[in-house]
């Protein structure tokens, strides 16, 4: 029996959050770090094992905090270095770990860096911390990737006498990756926050860290040269440090940077799309191929599963997903094109189903069950909606809803003071839609999480186990099996087990017969509420409601 220690994110399940929206622990409208840690035992109740904190660093917020001005310091909102480290002491105790947000790619123009720039002459260090050029004609193969607000990557400066590049908005200049100085300084900034006790860091953007003519200016050589040396200076820490890839690609170009050498995980917004696209048509062909390709490219427990965060629903240009899959997504959800903004739909996960629980469970069931990490965004396990026509993707980021109380028990600030207004949509009610109310119902969405996430965490086959394709009779039902070896991590001897999962994507319920001549003659156990169904056998025959979904514990 193998007795080696798997790195803690194997298998966990990452629970994002934006502390301005998440709870507000001195009353002044605005979530904070010290609200964070008082909800910490909320969290372990629920049963997710990492918490990731979008940026949690001075900004003068024109982009949710993705414009920053100091890395190596904490926004005044949210607290100061202390609510940090009580945050991850707390965290550890309740058992979970902490991811923060690492903005590699840009920094806000008031950045000193930046300024500094502007008066400095060309040619120089310090000018050339930031990508200059005398005309903007630069990098045209590189696209435009917030098209509803910027009609170039490029920007002109007064004071600089030059256009300098922004992949981002215009607030957002890029750092210039070919200048030794900024690499060296970005280390600095990890080398920081691992001091402090960091467990991980998403990395943002982390395909346009560096540029070249004729390119996309994504994903280059150069850039995973890079990224080489960042995951040797995270190992220097002799901890184990999780780095996750924020890298909007087709898993044939998200993969190279899974290499051993480079990044442990890396987001899989095909397999995103694919999901959404499955339960549009009700059809699992696409959905099939899209996960046997994941697992050929990078075969493993690698890929983080988001279904929803705090952008759009990225969908592309048709270089993420084809075409056909961008149009069945719009066409099957209804209003999902009046909410498209950029590259995607804006839209929170609950709203965009049309507020129908049973896609929405079905959706969280199969990646709860998918080989990899899956991503819960705060409030989707309450089915919370989302406030159209707010700023830019202010709409999927409004205060999680805690109970009845004014303004959901987010903060006893009064109205105007609030970081965004609660939710009070037909349906969405912050009244009805909270966590106390719904953890009083037996029948909740929310309680329906905290039992997947209790069943997943006892059936190490789900967190860590192979998968492998079980054909179906039926064009709408997806079924594979997870199944896992005997082994230990040094705490727990977990068993060899094999669960098998069926799930119908369409809105009509399947019959359908599975070939499980591997099992044949096992026992089949539904793993959530422990019902017997007949064993195991090559024509074996199973009925799925409309978007239904089975675990089954296969056993003597």
């Amino acid at each position: 029996m193998p007795n080696v220690k798997p790195p803690w994110w194997e298998g966990c399940v990452i629970y994002q959050l934006m502390p301005r929206s998440f709870h507000d622990a001195d009353g002044n409208g605005i979530g904070d770090l010290a609200g964070i840690t008082q909800k910490l035992p909320y969290l372990e109740w629920l049963g997710v094992d990492a918490i990731w904190l979008t940026p949690i660093y001075p900004s003068p917020l024109r982009d949710g905090g993705y414009d920053i001005t100091d890395f190596t310091s904490v926004h005044p909102d949210l607290g100061d270095l202390r609510d940090v480290r009580l945050l991850l002491e707390q965290a550890h105790i309740h058992g979970m770990r902490v991811i923060l947000d690492l903005v590699l790619n840009h920094t806000s123009v008031l950045h000193p860096w930046f300024q500094r720039a502007l008066w400095a002459p060309k040619g120089t260090s310090e000018r050339d911390f930031y990508v200059w050029r005398d005309d903007d004609q630069g990098y045209a193969d590189a696209p435009v990737l917030f098209r509803h607000f910027e009609a170039s990557n490029w920007e002109w400066n007064e004071v600089a006498g030059q256009f300098y590049l922004h992949r981002f908005l215009r607030h957002q200049p890029d750092l210039n990756y070919a200048n030794p100085a900024v690499q060296e300084e970005m280390l600095k900034v990890v080398d920081f926050w691992l001091d402090m006790g960091a467990d991980g860091f998403r990395l943002d953007a982390v395909p346009f860290l560096f540029e070249a003519e004729g390119s996309r200016c994504e994903g280059l050589p150069e850039t995973h040269a890079f990224l080489r040396r960042l995951r040797a200076r995270v190992e220097s820490s002799g901890r184990d440090v999780l780095l996750l890839a924020e890298a909007i690609q087709p898993v044939d170009e998200s993969a190279p940077y899974l290499a051993n050498d480079e990044l442990h995980a890396a987001f899989d917004f095909g397999l995103t799309a694919h999901l959404f696209a499955a339960v549009a048509n009700g059809r699992s062909d696409a959905l099939r191929d899209c996960l046997t390709h994941a697992q050929e490219m990078v075969p493993g427990c690698r890929w983080a599963l988001p279904l929803r965060n705090h952008d759009e629903l990225w969908l592309g240009d048709g270089h993420l997903v084809p075409d056909e899959v961008v149009e069945t997504i719009l066409n099957g959800f209804p209003g999902a094109r009046e909410h498209w903004l950029n590259w995607g739909i804006n839209r929170r996960l609950a709203p965009l189903l049309n507020g129908d629980a049973r896609p929405n469970t079905l959706l969280h069931a199969l990646i709860y069950s998918l080989p990899g990490l899956p991503c819960l965004y705060y409030g989707d396990e309450l089915g919370m909606g989302d406030w159209p026509g707010l700023r830019d993707r202010d709409p999927n980021r409004t205060p999680m809803a805690w109970s009845r109380a004014p303004n959901g028990g987010f903060s006893s600030a009064p109205d105007p003071l609030l970081v965004l207004p609660p939710i009070t949509s037909p349906g969405f009610d912050y009244r009805v839609v909270n966590v106390e109310v719904q953890q009083q119902l037996s029948g909740s969405l929310l309680n329906w999480h905290h039992r997947m996430l209790t069943s997943r965490r006892l059936l190490p086959a789900l967190r860590y186990g192979d998968m492998v394709m079980i054909e179906s009779g039926h064009p709408s039902v997806l079924c594979y099996a997870r199944s896992c070896q005997e082994r230990s991590d040094g705490e727990e001897n977990l068993p060899a087990m094999t669960v098998i999962v069926a799930a119908n994507l369409s809105g009509t319920g399947a019959s359908t017969r599975l070939d499980l001549s591997p099992w044949q003659g096992h026992r089949m156990r539904e793993t959530l509420w422990g019902c017997e169904f007949a064993p195991a056998s090559p024509e074996w025959f199973a009925y799925l409601h409309a978007y239904g979904f089975f675990w089954w514990l296969v056993g003597e």
